[in-house]
């Protein structure tokens, strides 16, 4: 999945519009960004974990650059954790950046400097300290997550009209301001990027939290429509310090639109990064739907969306999945933390039988999927392997569970007819000999 034939630039919606418009879905609201770790994990208490039950895990491999990840925190010291890993799973260190676990939180950096922050070039005087300070409580095991999330007022006129801001910018005109402002918030994000690097020069690091494309819970909003400007606006001076990617793609709903959501966002995503080079992107998922939705909080995803999230990912740009979760109720390495953790293992391993295959192949991209989202379509996703052979996915999840449809596909020279049953996900391989299911 080197190339895509879909290449864009642009941006998509506001962080406020996502609020609002999630709202409109669900009646319930939305709480922006990574669902915080005291929340979720009240969520997750109303559900117990599955004892000894890692025998019916199976074990799954991940050939050339694509991987799984397990970034599931719980109580069990890193025994449950290590069952992961002895099926394939790979580590991840996250680091909540901003945080000051050691002093009570009396030094934490997104308390101090409060909600709508207006300033960048106002930081607190300890915010290089603490963040070191962090990193080297942290060495990497595995890939390195800064976990950076805090709200800053992102509407520069307002900005603008601040005399501190506007007096530290140096700016003549609104303009100037503009594009110093971003690049001044950027350094909030970048800076213990680049500090891991020195601390650990041989780690792999990324960013959670902003992203190169903000998620949107909409089809309407796309690489080309202007409403996501600003998302690259700060992610260009942060682009330099990452070595892959992160989109967020946990679910808020229980409805056919979920689907299209993680490929749309995956997606949008993967395009724009691909203009600045080939860093690989990693999707972020939980196997509960997210705490912004109060009537599903602390539930576990139903199976067809459970099918989606370990399969879809690596058909829309990304070169692996990070599995991620607060579920402190796990207290030893015997439980496992998730109900749907066997279909989402077995579904990777489906994924795995083909990636050796996938990482040498190209992405094709008929149609941007939130062109599909928005006409209610099933998804077809195809990666050409050579001129030979393609690998097929497809999943339509409006469709009832107990219909089939059959949909025609075109890979090159090769043509057939590929079923969906239901809404799972169809995964094929097409060659000269036919069609062949996985």
């Amino acid at each position: 999945m080197n190339n895509a034939t879909r290449t864009s630039d642009g941006g998509i919606v506001k962080r406020a519009e996502i609020k609002r418009r999630f709202a409109v879905l669900t009646s319930a609201g939305i709480v922006a960004g990574f669902a915080l770790l005291a929340f979720c994990g009240r969520s997750s208490l109303a559900q117990s974990p599955q004892d000894s039950a890692w025998g019916n895990i199976p074990e799954l491999s991940m050939a050339g650059d694509l991987k799984a990840y397990w970034n599931v925190i719980d109580g069990s010291k890193g025994e449950a954790a290590k069952n992961a890993y002895a099926r394939g799973f790979e580590p991840v260190t996250i680091l909540n950046t901003y945080a000051d676990f050691p002093g009570g939180q009396r030094e934490n950096i997104t308390s101090a400097i409060g909600s709508h922050h207006i300033n960048p070039w106002q930081k607190p005087p300890f915010f290089e300290r603490i963040i070191r300070r962090n990193i080297q409580r942290a060495p990497p095991k595995g890939i390195y997550v800064q976990d950076i999330e805090f709200p800053f007022e992102e509407d520069t006129k307002l900005a603008w009209q601040n005399h501190a801001a506007r007096q530290a910018s140096g700016a003549k005109s609104r303009e100037a301001f503009d594009e110093a402002y971003f690049k001044q918030w950027a350094q909030w994000f970048w800076l213990p990027l680049k500090w891991t690097k020195e601390s650990y020069p041989t780690a792999r690091v990324g960013l959670y939290g902003v992203q190169p494309f903000h998620r949107s819970i909409s089809p309407d909003a796309a690489q080309n429509d202007g409403t996501h400007k600003s998302d690259w606006r700060l992610w260009k001076y942060i682009e330099p310090y990452v070595d892959f990617y992160v989109a967020s793609i946990y679910v808020f709903y229980d409805r056919p639109d979920a689907v299209l959501y993680m490929a749309a966002n995956v997606e949008e995503n993967y395009l724009r990064t691909r203009s600045v080079g080939e860093k690989p992107l990693y999707a972020y998922e939980w196997l509960r739907f997210h705490g912004a939705n109060s009537a599903l909080k602390g539930k576990e995803l139903p199976s067809y969306l459970v099918e989606a999230m370990a399969i879809v990912p690596y058909f829309s740009g990304a070169k692996g999945v990070v599995l991620w979760g607060y579920e402190p109720q796990v207290k030893t390495g015997t439980q496992q933390p998730y109900e749907q953790l066997p279909l989402f293992v077995r579904s990777l391993s489906r994924v795995g039988a083909l990636s050796e295959k996938l990482a040498r192949g190209r992405l094709l991209i008929d149609r941007p999927a939130h062109e599909v989202w928005k006409s209610h379509e099933a998804l077809i996703r195809k990666v050409m392997v050579d001129e030979d052979e393609c690998i097929v996915m497809a999943i339509n999840p409006w469709q009832s569970d107990d219909k089939r449809t059959t949909y025609p596909v075109q890979c090159g020279q090769l043509n057939a007819q590929i079923s969906i049953d239901g809404r799972h996900t169809t995964l094929a391989v097409l060659n000269r000999r036919g069609l062949q299911i996985y």
